[in-house]
């Protein structure tokens, strides 16, 4: 852990360069435009539905009790059925996962979220009213204090700072989802 045993420095800099990899992979992209927005959702659900599957088979709400108010899949398929985007692909079973791993899933996911508050700027810049209508997923969370809540429950999770390394193996599970699929929509754009 770092210095001072913060889980979450611990996390962002074992992360920084896959963090880095996801954040400059839509910048090139006009998410105002249907097509890119469909790809950028696309990936996020690819990658977050999965994701949230494990943590709910690992128990996350055991660990997390508010869990079911961070869940953001269905807001993000309901943004993609209102944008008549092709339903994403079924998944493997999600798998064994750790606390440790539960943890550092967690902090991408709730990573994302505030990432999420960035990339929402740029996409209320469009003059689409059916991307307007459907930014459930990027308004998810809004006015309640996730993050904050998210960082408190990390520094006093014992089982997370007990598993460092399952935590780091966690995050970096949830960055390659992540990675893996926006790179397979980002080529598949026109």
């Amino acid at each position: 852990m770092g210095r001072d045993g913060d889980l979450r420095a611990t996390l962002r800099q074992a992360t920084a360069e896959a963090h880095a990899r996801l954040d400059t992979g839509w910048e090139a992209h006009d998410l105002t435009q249907r097509s890119a927005y469909v790809a950028f959702l696309s990936s996020m659900a690819v990658a977050l539905v999965p994701l949230e599957a494990t943590l709910e088979a690992a128990g996350v709400e055991g660990v997390l009790p508010d869990w079911p108010v961070r869940r953001r899949s269905a807001a993000l398929l309901s943004d993609l059925a209102g944008l008549s985007a092709p339903p994403i692909a079924k998944t493997s079973d999600p798998g064994d996962c750790s606390p440790g791993e539960i943890a550092g899933i967690l902090y991408v996911l709730e990573g994302s979220r505030l990432g999420g508050k960035v990339i929402l700027r740029r996409v209320l810049a469009s003059s689409s009213p059916d991307i307007h209508d459907n930014v459930r997923f990027l308004r998810h969370g809004e006015g309640q204090r996730l993050w904050p809540a998210f960082a408190t429950w990390l520094a006093a999770d014992a089982s997370a700072r007990a598993d460092i390394d399952g935590a780091i193996a966690g995050a970096h599970r949830a960055f390659a989802a992540f990675q893996a699929a926006q790179v397979a929509e980002v080529l598949a754009l026109p």
